[in-house]
Formats: C-alpha cells, structure tokens, sequence
C-alpha cells in the first residue's frame, strides 16, 4: 500500500494525493477556458463562412447569445473579485466601495463615446477608462486608508454609494435618465474577447504582485501592519497603490461593461450587490490566493445567473449565499481552492484549528 505523506491542518506543502488533484484540476480548467475561448468564433459571420455553423456541429446551445453573455458577466466578475482580492485579500483591508471604481469607468466610457457629448471613439475611450478611477482611488485612499477594520469597510462603502449618488444628480453626466453608448451590433464575442483579456490582465497584475517585493510588502501589511513599517514598508504608499491598481481593473471592467450594455445609469453601474458579490466570489474561492477570486467568481456567478428569475428559488439562493459564506469563513477560511487542492485536510484538529482562527 503507497505511503502517503502526512499533511497538518493548514500544512504549507500539500499532500501527494492534493498535488494529484491540483494537477487535475489544472488541465480541465484550462481545457474549459480553450472551449469557452474558441466556441464564441461560431458567432461571427467569418466562422460561418468557414462552415463552423454552431448548428450543423450540435453545439449550439453552447454558442448562442444568452450563453456568451454569461460568459462575458463570469470573466467581467473574475476582474471585479481579483482587483478586491489585491486590497482586502492581499493587503487585508476589506473595502466594500470598489462598486465607486466600476462605476466611474463605465461613465468615463459612456461621456466619451454618447453622440451628444464628446463622441469620441469606445478604443481611446477604453484607454481612459482605468486612468479616471485611478485617480479618485489616490485621491480618496490617503484618508481612507488611515482607517481599519469595520471603520475602513463602512467608509468605503459610503463613498461608492455617495459617488453614484453625486453622478446621479450631474445633468451633462445624464443625470437620473443615464447615457446611451452607441450600439456596436454583432459584437457579442467581440465583448466576450475583451473581457476575457481584462479578466486575464488581472490574472497576470496579480501574479506578477504577489511574486514582487511590492507584493510581500502588502502580505506584511496584512499580517501586522506595525511591524511591517518597523522593517521599512511604506504601508501608506504600499496600501493607496494596491487601491489605485484596484480601482484601475474596476475601471476597465466598468468602461467595457458601458459599450457592451450600451446604456448605463446610476442604478446599474454603482448597484451595492455587485459589491456583495466580488467579496463572496474571492472570499469563497480563497482570498490571498492567485486562482481562489477566479474560482469563486465561475462557481458563484454561473449559480446567481442560472437561479436569476426564478421566484422563490432565486430568493432562497440569495439566502443560500449567505449561509455558504458564513460555512466557508468558519470551516475552509483559506477558500475551496486551497481545500480541494490539498493544502488542508478536512479532520478534527482542523475544525479546532479553522474555529480558533476565525472567532473573537
């Protein structure tokens, strides 16, 4: 009978059996992401003149609209879990306004692009999208981050609802009627595209922070913020730039969500739930870790998006998130990510371990 390696409740180094998994785990994720990449090619008019006619091939149901429209929302709430992920998993500050960054991108978009307006083109328009809430991030975390704790999270979730109600009442900002990008038609992939490169964009800023002394310096931040300074991190520089890198994925997010839905207002791009859901998604999946907000935002979207407009069903599984959220902070606090991928054992010292960990 093979030896297998003993793993300790929160052990750093996963079993032979966990690494097994992981690699498992690994090549389906990405034998999924080739599909998910390629069937959206089945709606544009070349693919068809390829004789790639979704039809003709079964697949279909795979390929229609209502589909790659859900796949566009999972890759835009993977940006939106990731850049939460830099500031309240990474740096360990929870900030419930990154809502106020979205938001701002997709006006900057909708300013820029509206015929009435500045009317200029959606490519410049994407470039600035970022550039704008990036801005607001450095101009607000200087005193917000001064903050901590439930004094930080109030804070900031003040400051996404006070910001979309400020927008709201702007009459060259389309005030309470909102604005109207310009239709792309037939775009649906081409939307697709660009959030799935978004969503790999902040994949890639995540990897390179977290392997950067940038990133260690906010892992120390986290884990003790005084002692972080005693060793010489600048944990205000540190802190306002993990919150402006943050506020410029929400904004890209945002400025392409503006011309994909081509109306926007302040109902649906400062919405508080979507605050909620970046949160769930990253904290679920693993907060801190690389591909934790990513499986969590695929897990958890694809379930509120399957559920959505179903009576008393879709009410329950709100009530169902919450319930999930309060098992997975108490019993798997380092996300399922970690959990399945071998990193931690389900066992006695680990329940004892995961309720020290999390209670007062």
């Amino acid at each position: 009978m093979p030896h297998e390696e003993p793993v300790a409740a929160f052990s750093t180094q996963p079993s032979r059996t966990g690494r097994r998994v992981r690699r498992a785990i690994l090549i389906a994720f990405l034998v999924a992401v080739t599909i998910v990449m390629v069937l959206p090619l089945t709606l544009t008019t070349q693919a068809l003149d390829a004789n790639l006619d979704p039809q003709t091939l079964g697949i279909d149901w795979l390929v229609n609209k209502s589909i790659v429209r859900l796949e566009t929302t999972i890759a835009m709430f993977i940006v939106l879990a990731m850049a939460w992920n830099l500031i309240g998993g990474l740096t360990g500050y929870a900030a419930f306004g990154n809502v106020a960054f979205f938001g701002l991108g997709a006006y900057t978009v909708g300013v820029m692009t509206d015929a009435s307006r500045l009317h200029l083109p959606f490519a410049l328009a994407l470039v600035v999208a970022p550039v704008v809430p990036t801005i607001f991030a450095a101009l607000i975390g200087i005193p917000l981050l001064r903050l901590r704790g439930h004094y930080f999270a109030i804070a900031t979730l003040g400051t996404g609802i006070a910001v979309g109600e400020v927008i709201k009442n702007i009459g060259y900002l389309g005030g309470a009627t909102g604005l109207f990008p310009p239709i792309l038609r037939h775009a649906d992939a081409l939307f697709f595209y660009l959030m799935a490169a978004a969503a790999a964009l902040s994949i890639g800023v995540t990897w390179l922070i977290m392997r950067s002394r940038f990133g260690y310096g906010l892992i120390a931040i986290r884990e003790n913020e005084e002692a972080a300074a005693v060793i010489g991190v600048n944990t205000t520089a540190y802190k306002v730039a993990a919150f402006c890198v943050t506020a410029a994925l929400c904004g890209l997010a945002g400025g392409i969500f503006a011309q994909w839905n081509s109306f926007i207002n302040q109902e649906n791009v400062f919405p508080i739930e979507y605050n909620v859901q970046m949160i769930l998604m990253a904290i679920i999946g693993g907060a801190g870790t690389l591909y934790g907000p990513v499986a969590g935002a695929i897990m958890l979207e694809w379930l509120i998006q399957s559920l959505a407009g179903r009576g008393e069903v879709a009410v329950f599984a709100q009530i169902g998130l919450g319930v999930l959220l309060a098992v997975t902070v108490i019993f798997v606090p380092r996300g399922v990510v970690d959990f399945f991928g071998g990193q931690s054992r389900l066992s006695l010292a680990y329940l004892r371990r995961s309720l020290r960990e999390t209670s007062v």
